[in-house]
């Protein structure tokens, strides 16, 4: 597989070499197989994204005093209708666009269940695959039910209630958020209690001191990939994951509850490999950044 290998300006540093599927599709070595490497980030994360930056910034007015995404769902009253609160306009366009993906998708299932053998590609690439594997198991029918509740809770619960509502808090979200409306906010003030470390992740076998001294750099930047955050959570992907070689370059999350996930490059964006959606409903790896 081709990968595009970048090289650091600082000489001494390795590479990062990223896979097709991590490359922009302007890009001139972008390729991606979806039968040979499966999608793992979907198009509403995308879609996500592109909503809260057409809708502008959110106002500390706009954020939550207290919520708990763990107790809370979606057949519960809206957190913002029961506090007197206007909702934030980016998070009113992703709850849109999660109920309109939703409805768009209910047609596969509807087709892959009138036909088992139906064509899938017209289907995008994400479901495509979830709707494959239903149909190579023993109970096919039984599959495609179970995917077709579990992908409706990811669209009305899991993306909105445990994970957007959690991030727009005052105690999340408003921590980014200068005291003052009328004046710019201070470096130093958003990374008063979270910091973004550039580091050197390594695999588990290799020895820190070797590393730090051939790239010439102090061994507090250099970081066995187990020792990220992401390895401790069975669902959470890893840098060698995406298809990242080791040793790489990341920019590295270090936050104020001890925990530490690398961002990782990928299409147009930097992806934070925080736990992604799995059967236990855990938060989605949404895009955190563009270049």
């Amino acid at each position: 597989m081709t990968t595009r290998r970048i090289q650091s300006s600082r000489g001494s540093l390795p590479p990062l070499s990223l896979p097709p599927g991590a490359l922009a599709k302007t890009d001139q070595q972008h390729r991606y197989d979806v039968d040979d490497e499966p999608p793992t980030i979907e198009p509403i994360e995308h879609r996500i994204r592109l909503d809260f930056m057409t809708a502008g910034p959110v106002r500390r007015s706009q954020l939550l005093d207290q919520y708990n995404p763990w107790t809370a769902d979606s057949s519960e009253a809206d957190p913002w209708r029961e506090a007197g609160q206007s909702k934030p306009f980016g998070l009113l366009y992703a709850e849109e666009s999660c109920r309109r993906t939703l409805a768009e998708e209910r047609r596969y299932y509807d087709r892959v269940e009138a036909d088992p053998s139906a064509e899938l590609d017209d289907v995008p690439s994400f479901l495509a695959h979830r709707l494959q594997m239903c149909r190579e198991t023993d109970d096919p029918s039984a599959a495609l039910e179970e995917e077709r509740v579990r992908r409706e809770r990811w669209y009305s619960t899991v993306i909105p209630w445990m994970n957007l509502y959690h991030v727009l808090k005052r105690s999340s979200y408003g921590s980014l958020l200068p005291p003052s409306v009328g004046r710019s906010a201070d470096i130093d003030e958003l990374t008063e209690h979270n910091a973004f470390v550039g580091m050197v992740v390594v695999d588990d076998g290799a020895d820190i001191r070797t590393v730090a001294r051939e790239h010439e750099i102090p061994g507090r930047f250099v970081i066995h990939e187990r020792d990220l955050s992401s390895s401790a959570v069975e669902c959470a992907p890893s840098p060698s994951d995406f298809g990242i070689d080791l040793p790489a370059p990341l920019l590295v999350g270090e936050y104020a509850s001890g925990s530490r996930y690398p961002l990782l490059p990928w299409s147009d964006g930097l992806v934070c490999s925080c736990p992604c959606e799995s059967p236990r409903g855990q938060a989605p790896r949404l895009p955190v950044s563009t270049t």
